[in-house]
């Protein structure tokens, strides 16, 4: 009988991923999270994004939003993506520390060149174009395999 990755027999296997591998994977990936700290609590948004010239992060939002409230005053912020493979041999997570704000100059040149920009889930209520800058990069990989 074939091992399964919950058996018995599979042997899993955790590594801290370096930051350019971090990147990598954010680079395939395009839905993550924002987590930030409100009057009610921790909250935390799912968004769609792309990564950028010089590792920003760029998501859609609507004007008065939270993330739109976030933005005006470069807010602290947590942003998370994160994978697994259906049969759960393969999965990664990538955390970061940052701030999002609104577009400067350098951001807009760098959001206006996108291959393909954020297509936010609500449409085009959400038309507002925030960054995230990343102060700093964690990542973890889990791989199982059958043990020999």
């Amino acid at each position: 009988m074939a091992s399964t990755p919950d058996s018995p027999d599979a042997v899993s296997y955790l590594r801290t991923l370096p930051e350019t591998e971090c990147f990598e994977l954010l680079a395939v990936a395009t839905v993550g999270r924002v987590g930030f700290v409100a009057a009610a609590g921790v909250q935390i948004i799912p968004v769609n994004y792309r990564l950028g010239a010089e590792h920003q992060l760029f998501m859609k939002t609507a004007p008065g939003s939270a993330l739109a409230q976030l933005a005006e005053v470069d807010a602290p912020v947590a942003f998370e993506v994160d994978y697994h493979a259906n049969d759960f041999r393969i999965a990664w997570s990538v955390l970061m520390n940052g701030t999002i704000s609104y577009l400067d100059e350098a951001a807009r040149t760098a959001y206006e060149a996108l291959r393909r920009p954020p297509v936010p889930w609500p449409g085009p209520a959400s038309s507002l174009p925030v960054r995230f800058l990343p102060r700093t990069v964690s990542g973890r990989g889990l791989q199982r395999t059958r043990q020999d």
